[in-house]
């Protein structure tokens, strides 16, 4: 697509492919981060909205002949006198045609200026008022929609009817609704992100934490992501006539005030006008508390508009057609006067060119030009919709498209009585036209009659016999703006959006289109009455303007963006769930191979640990370890391999794994709250610190023995005394920190020398052959050091190492449905390495200190749910997540993994984020994952997880393959109750190219948009 200079397009355009290189200048907010390194504007004190310099414009100036003449005082006498003579003689000169083409240019200026001067007249508060009347605006925020069940769906949709019901009742006749889009926030996130952060410190050469937001609020730009709210302006009752008539009269009287009888009259007519005044406006305002308790309500939740809120309104309505940053260039904080209205007007310049059926808009907005064609089109015929069973609201239904489109609803609400009077009235017009045609003219009467005649019936059937309110009957014009850089592009959009409405939804291109534009402006006269849309308040509330998609906060690190209704950025707290809502720091990670799991963790540890988080990683494939070459992460990243030729014998030695609590830590200090109302606290924190020493000790020995039981062959398993042999000989070495697993299998084969049972010592013979054997393969020295040592392992803390990466290279992964007892040793091997690494990963994690902030990445899941030993871990890591404050993001293949492979280790219950990417066609598979997104089955979300994995046909035919189109992976992602389709797109943040590089998938390229 063409990107246009100084155009709409080239500022606010989804459909633009690719960024062009420069942003425009009033596109994107300043980096605030950066701008904290620039020196500080000089202050210039509040400015008033009236006080704000526009651009100047265009002035035409008329040169006039000066004449001296004018200023003698002969001249004006004599000019006096001749004046009189002519008006005595009643002479009067006839005028000329320069003087009737001067008049009828003056005529064409004014009636022009008349046709853009706006009825507003000022506001106060949340209201707005014209010469007639006087308009109360409330806010609605954007609400949820998306993988709501249909109950929910429909709920909302009968809860908004309520609201527009109750209006009815509480005496509103009118009102006028405005969906109004703001820019997505990128300055208020890169504020909250640094104030949320403890970023590292900048390396030389390196990409700064400045520049990395800029980058961040540069792509989340490209987006072209806005944020809908809608207001409700409410038309008040107006002043009655006898208020009117007396406050005219008091002022006609105040002229005779001191006079002595008149004066009399005076001062009691006042007194009258000012108590019906006063009367009327505290009927007034009980009328407002009314309307605000109802909008209150649930269904729209909306509260009275701030004054920047209508400030907002006023200018983005008079902006229609420009970029979206004009309507936050000066954000007002008070009342308008008239005067500030005057400003209002000449923010744009309008011109409709007959037969085009379009408006043009053009306006400075920071500086530069920008001219913007607008169409206005009217909601036409409606079908019956099945709305929410099988179609979006009616009003999201272009959503979709990316286009930040605007509405603005006129509603009149009729009462029982008023629909009663006109259906009854109809009903009398169609019997005559059926008496028409059969008793005058003997003819067959159209099918129609027929229908319209019952269909009139069923309203006033509907109307006579409801109780709930919800067969109000209204009356509306419904209108979309579309903005396009030039008229043919808007005409495309036009097109488009016609098409995504077709068949249910006629939208109607209407004459006029000036006057339906000036219509989006608060206090503006409807343009016309056609295509008058009568609906009961559900069908009006089935439109549902405000919902979209709906996850994740404004502060934390950067997930993708969503692509259920409209894209916008997917931002996510890591930390929210530990420190605001106390839950589980469990994150299950599902999909199958190639699905983008790994890319998706790295990119997370990335911008955690620039945020400031400490880093642990256990990927036993090995991509993410290229994450510690990057230049920002030098000399604060490590890599251990625990397999292969680099490993140190005993690293994964679980007696040194496994360590000991610290005495210093604060929940053994005698100061600590749970010992406040302890007679003794300093025997309390010793006997706690002693207690967790002996559950230590014996987590060794239980580990141990889960170590040595994955090692062994199913038929040494099933032995009847294999368990006890194995627990007999770690309990005699103990669980001190100072063993290792060679003591064990000492131990073991002295059991088998010496027990006094012959059964016991033929099975301790056997398990001590095959373990001995297993002890001398090159992947087991981690975890039997050499002898007289207790092993090498990972280093203790260190604060200046902020990502610890633990890879295991050359792990041979048993073979998808192979029996266990069909595996060689060394695929033996990997159950008890991968078991040990995740405990070893989990240690440095839970060795640092509580306070800080620390994510967890384990790959490869399913190793550790297959033994009762790795799912004890899982659940320890699900339920102290919170108490340490770790992000614990786990990967699995199955959701079976965090369900349990028998239906008892449900961990559903813990997780309070999930994410669920392609888990394939296989309906067991869909069925869990719907269990861990808390999903309902039968509500067709069955159909999202099937098709996750397609974003396009992928086939081997170059000609029909159209798999390239959206490369990025999607998600479904589960965070608290809100459930979005999320795209993991990074087409536009170029700034982390490098990332991108030392990831090196072919996920990583997909999401930058190159071949796979």
């Amino acid at each position: 697509m063409t990107t246009y200079d100084n155009d709409i397009a080239s500022l606010f355009d989804p459909q633009i492919e690719d960024p062009v290189a420069v942003i425009p200048p009033g596109a994107l907010p300043p980096s605030w981060a950066a701008g904290r390194q620039a020196p500080a504007p000089v202050p210039q004190g509040p400015q008033a909205w009236a006080d704000v310099e526009f651009p100047p414009h265009p002035v035409t100036e008329v040169s006039e002949q000066f004449d001296a003449r004018e200023g003698d005082p002969a001249v004006l006498a004599e000019d006096t006198r001749n004046r009189e003579r002519r008006s005595k003689r009643g002479k009067r000169r006839r005028k000329t045609a320069a003087d009737r083409q001067k008049a009828a240019a003056k005529n064409n200026a004014d009636r022009a200026r008349k046709s853009v001067r706006l009825q507003l007249t000022g506001t106060s508060g949340h209201i707005t008022r014209t010469s007639k009347t006087s308009t109360a605006w409330f806010l609605q925020k954007q609400g949820p929609w998306n993988f709501r069940t249909t109950g929910k769906q429909r709920r909302f949709i009968r809860d908004e009817a309520m609201v527009l019901t109750n209006l009815q009742k509480a005496g509103v006749e009118t009102l006028h609704r405005r969906v109004v889009r703001t820019p997505f926030p990128v300055e208020q996130w890169a504020k909250d992100h640094d104030q949320w952060a403890t970023p590292i410190d900048d390396v030389p050469g390196a990409l700064s934490w400045a520049d990395y937001l800029r980058g961040q609020q540069h792509a989340m730009l490209w987006s072209d992501a806005t944020i809908k709210g809608r207001y409700w302006g409410i038309d008040l009752p107006a002043r009655s006539q006898l208020g009117i008539g007396l406050d005219h009269l008091a002022r006609t009287l105040a002229y005779v005030a001191s006079w002595p009888l008149l004066g009399t009259l005076s001062s009691l007519i006042t007194g009258w006008a000012d108590d019906a005044f006063a009367r009327e406006q505290r009927a007034l305002a009980d009328h407002l508390a009314d309307l605000e308790r109802i909008m209150a309500g649930r269904g729209v939740n909306a509260a009275p508009a701030s004054p920047a809120a209508v400030d907002y309104l006023l200018r983005r309505s008079a902006t229609i057609g420009l970029p979206l940053a004009a309507g936050a260039g000066a954000a007002g904080a008070g009342d308008w006067e008239e005067s500030d209205v005057a400003a209002l007007e000449d923010l744009t310049e309008l011109s409709l060119t007959p037969g085009d059926g379009y408006t043009t808009v053009s306006g400075v907005v920071e500086g530069r030009r920008y001219t913007g064609a607008v169409i206005v089109l009217t909601v036409g015929r409606m079908a019956p919709l099945p709305i929410p069973e099988r179609m979006l609201p009616w009003q999201v239904i272009g959503d979709p498209s990316g286009e930040p489109l605007e509405w603005s609803d006129r509603i009149e609400l009729h009462d029982k009585a008023k629909t009663i009077r006109t259906m009854r009235a109809l009903t009398g017009r169609i019997e005559a036209q059926f008496t028409h045609y059969t008793v005058e003219h003997d003819q067959v009467p159209p099918k129609e009659l027929g229908e319209q005649h019952a269909r009139v019936q069923d309203v006033i059937s509907d109307v006579e016999e409801d109780h709930s309110g919800l067969s109000t009957r209204t009356s509306g014009w419904y209108r979309v703006a579309i903005v396009g850089a030039t008229p043919d592009e808007a005409r495309k959009k036009v097109s488009d959006l016609r098409e995504m409405y077709y068949p249910h939804i006629a939208l109607e291109q209407e004459h006029g289109q000036f006057q339906l534009l000036r219509e989006f402006i608060p206090g503006e006269p409807r343009a016309n009455m056609a295509h008058t849309r009568h609906m009961d308040v559900e069908a009006v509330a089935a439109g549902m303007a405000t919902v979209g998609d709906r996850i994740g906060d404004r502060r934390g690190v950067v997930l993708g963006e969503t692509s259920s209704i409209a894209p916008r950025p997917v931002i996510w707290d890591l930390f929210a769930a530990h420190e605001i809502k106390h839950k589980s720091g469990l994150t299950p990670i599902v999909a199958v191979p190639g699905s983008g799991k790994t890319f998706l963790a790295g990119m997370i540890v990335y911008q955690a640990v620039r945020a400031g988080a400490y880093g642990v990683v256990l990927d036993p494939s090995g991509p993410l370890k290229e994450l510690a070459t990057l230049p920002e992460f030098r000399d604060i990243a490590r890599v251990y391999a625990l397999t292969g030729r680099d490993s140190r014998p005993g690293a994964l030695n679980p007696y040194r794994v496994i360590i000991d609590p610290r005495r210093d830590d604060t929940e053994y200090d005698a100061l600590h709250p749970d010992f406040a109302r302890v007679p003794d606290p300093y025997a309390a924190a010793q006997a706690k610190y002693d207690a967790d020493m002996r559950a230590a000790a014996a987590e060794r020995v239980e580990v141990a023995v889960s170590v040595l039981k994955m090692m062994l062959t199913e038929r040494h398993l099933n032995l009847e005394h294999t368990e006890s042999v194995l627990h007999l000989a770690a309990n005699r070495v103990g669980g001190d920190r100072n063993h290792n697993l060679g003591e064990v299998l000492a131990a073991i084969a002295d059991i088998g020398k010496n027990d006094p049972d012959q059964a016991v010592r033929t099975c301790a013979g056997g398990v001590y052959q095959q373990l001995e054997l297993m002890s001398k393969l090159s992947e087991a020295r981690v975890l039997f050091p050499e002898a007289g040592t207790v092993g090498s392992g990972v280093d203790d803390f260190d604060t200046d190492i902020r990502l610890t990466i633990l890879t295991m290279p050359g792990l041979q992964l048993p073979p998808e449905g192979v029996p266990s007892s069909q595996w060689t040793p060394q695929q033996r091997m990997t159950a008890p390495l991968m078991h040990m690494a995740a405990w070893l990963a989990n240690r440095l994690v839970y060795e640092k200190p509580r306070h800080v902030r620390k994510v967890l990445f384990l790959d490869e899941n399913k190793y550790l749910e297959s033994t009762g030993a790795g799912r004890t871990l899982n659940l320890r890591i699900a339920r102290d997540s919170r108490k340490f404050k770790v992000r614990a993001l786990v990967c699995s293949q199955l959701p079976d993994d965090f369900l349990g492979l028998d239906g008892t280790d449900d961990k559903t219950a813990l997780t309070y984020e999930v994410f669920v990417g392609d888990v394939g066609g296989d309906p067991h598979a869909i069925a869990g994952a719907l269990k861990l997104l808390k999903l309902p089955a039968g509500q067709g979300f069955e159909q999202f997880l099937a098709e996750l994995g397609s974003g396009g046909e992928d086939t081997l035919d170059e000609d029909t393959d159209t798999s390239y189109q959206d490369q990025a992976r999607r998600w479904m992602i589960r965070m608290a109750d809100d459930v979005e389709l999320v795209r993991s797109s990074w087409v536009h943040y170029v700034h982390l190219a490098h990332v991108f590089a030392v990831l090196n998938s072919s996920t990583a390229k997909n999401a930058l948009g190159g071949a796979a």
